[in-house]
């Protein structure tokens, strides 16, 4: 990854698929962000270049807990460390988008709505969250 604005370079490896706000494309951690001095600026363009791609061996489980089907859909429109920031997003979500609800996972509290028919439903869905400056995940519903 480069910092486009000072052309330092980082190696890293892309693990989650965060993050959820409209226009950008990819969270650092904070020793990442340093190594290409972006900690100061928060949000700096970058060039990415693929070097490797993963074989998603670390890939979850079936939502189902086996090889069943998935039959419905959800999008995730955030994850919080901060139970009040996740609240108030399902507040916002709420007068929008179908029963939004917190479920806890790894300590983060993840914001999600649904469910949905079909995952192209769902995709709809999570494209209009850019009209509330956010982006989204698709996932299994619970």
């Amino acid at each position: 990854m480069k910092n486009e604005k000072n052309g330092r370079t980082v190696r890293v490896a892309v693990n989650d698929r965060a993050p959820f706000v409209a226009g950008r494309i990819v969270d650092l951690s904070k020793a990442a962000a340093a190594k290409i001095d972006s900690v100061a600026d928060g949000v700096v363009p970058v060039k990415l270049t693929v070097v490797t791609v993963g074989d998603n061996s670390r890939r979850r489980a079936s939502p189902n807990g086996d090889d069943r089907p998935v039959t419905a859909w959800a999008v995730q429109a955030g994850a919080f460390g901060d139970e009040e920031k996740a609240k108030r997003l399902r507040k916002r979500l709420a007068e929008r988008y179908p029963t939004p609800w917190l479920e806890e996972a790894s300590g983060l509290k993840r914001v999600k709505f649904g469910p949905f028919r079909s995952k192209a439903e769902a995709e709809a869905a999570r494209d209009s969250l850019a009209g509330l400056g956010l982006a989204g995940i698709v996932v299994p519903y619970r």
